[in-house]
């Protein structure tokens, strides 16, 4: 008996752990756009290499066509200042563009 209390309280604490780890609350996120004055496919290859080893960049996207990178990141583990600095060490010009209003 003394060992069936003891599996009944084990499985309450694991399942008590689960569902308070299961309940934390999701990663925030934010998305920011750049215009950068990039002009060929080694621009995009120099800007990608450099945009992948920041810590606290979740993903980014960048278009040559429109000459922009798209960067989705944690906002806990990197600031905005360092997207800038890293895309200016490359020789490149960041313009943040205003996130478009919806209708």
């Amino acid at each position: 008996m003394k060992k069936f209390i003891t599996i009944i309280l084990f499985a309450f604490l694991c399942i008590g752990t689960y569902t308070a780890y299961a309940a934390k609350a999701p990663k925030q996120t934010e998305t920011v756009t750049y215009t950068v004055n990039m002009h060929c496919q080694n621009c995009v290859n120099k800007l990608t290499d450099n945009l992948s080893f920041l810590k606290g960049v979740e993903d980014f996207k960048i278009s040559l066509n429109k000459k922009t990178i798209t960067i989705k990141f944690d906002p806990e583990k990197i600031q905005e200042k360092e997207f800038v600095d890293t895309i200016e060490k490359l020789g490149y010009t960041a313009d943040k563009q205003e996130p478009k209003k919806k209708k």
